[in-house]
C-alpha cells in the first residue's frame, strides 16, 4: 500500500522480484497515483497477501492486460533467477504500441522467455499481433495442464478466464490477481468484500474456482 501524506493511499504491486530491490511502476490515472508519481517522499505499508503460486505448478502461462504488467514482471524476474524461466510463457496484449509497458525489457524478454505481445488497434509502425489479448491464449504453447495467471482489468480477466476454459485450461489452475479492490489493505473498512472473502485477506491472488460464483467478482 503506497501512500501521499494528506492525499491518499492505494494498492501497488512490486514490479521486481529480486529481493534487494523494491521496484514500483505507476500510471498516473487519479489524484493519489498523480500525487505518488510527483511526490519525493511516500509512505508503504505491507506486503500483504499472497503471490502467484508459481512453485507449485511445472508449467505456467502467463496473461496479462495494461498496466497489469508490473506483477508479472516480478514473476519473470523470480522464475529466471530460480532457474525456471523455461517454464513461463507470457501473453501481453495493450490498447496500443505506446500503452506497451517494458518494452525495451520486452525485447531481452524474448531472447529466453516466451513472449506473445498484441495490441488492441496498431499503428504505422507496429508490425506485431492486433487484437485483444484473448485472441492469442490459443497461441501458448504450454499443455493444457499448465497453471493460468490472469491480471488485468476485470473485462480483460472475465474474457481471458472465459477463453482458456474454452481452450482446455482447467478451471482449478487458473488464478487471477483482484488487487484492484483493495482500499486499506487489513481486513477493516469491507470495500473489498467479494462474498465470503476479503481480497486484503484471502488474496489478492485467488483460485478461480474459489470465486467463480460470486457476482461482484468482475464488478
Amino acid at each position: 500500500m503506497v501512500s501521499v501524506q494528506g492525499v491518499g493511499e492505494a494498492p501497488i504491486s512490486v514490479a521486481s522480484g529480486h529481493k534487494r530491490d523494491l521496484l514500483f511502476t505507476i500510471r498516473s490515472v487519479g489524484k493519489v497515483t498523480t500525487m505518488i508519481r510527483k511526490s519525493r517522499t511516500v509512505g508503504i505499508r505491507g506486503p500483504y497477501g499472497n503471490f502467484w503460486p508459481w512453485e507449485d505448478y511445472e508449467e505456467i502461462v502467463a496473461v496479462t492486460g495494461g498496466i497489469g504488467i508490473p506483477p508479472i514482471r516480478s514473476l519473470i524476474d523470480e522464475m529466471r533467477d530460480s532457474g525456471r524461466g523455461k517454464d513461463l510463457e507470457v501473453l501481453y496484449g495493450a490498447k496500443t504500441p505506446s500503452d506497451l509497458v517494458y518494452k525495451e525489457e520486452i525485447t531481452e524478454w524474448e531472447k529466453n522467455l516466451k513472449v506473445h505481445t498484441t495490441v488492441d488497434s496498431g499503428d504505422s509502425r507496429w508490425t506485431g499481433k492486433v487484437g485483444f489479448v484473448t485472441s492469442i491464449i490459443r497461441d501458448a504453447t504450454m499443455s493444457r495442464n499448465a497453471a493460468v495467471f490472469v491480471i488485468g482489468p476485470p473485462l480483460m480477466m472475465m474474457n481471458s478466464v472465459k477463453e482458456a476454459i474454452r481452450l482446455g485450461f482447467r478451471e482449478d489452475r487458473i488464478f487471477m490477481s483482484l488487487e484492484r479492490r483493495m482500499e486499506c489493505g487489513i481486513g477493516v473498512c469491507g470495500h473489498c468484500n467479494i462474498g465470503e472473502f476479503y481480497v486484503c485477506e484471502s488474496g489478492p491472488i485467488f483460485n478461480y474456482s474459489m470465486v467463480k460464483n460470486q457476482k461482484e467478482l468482475f464488478l
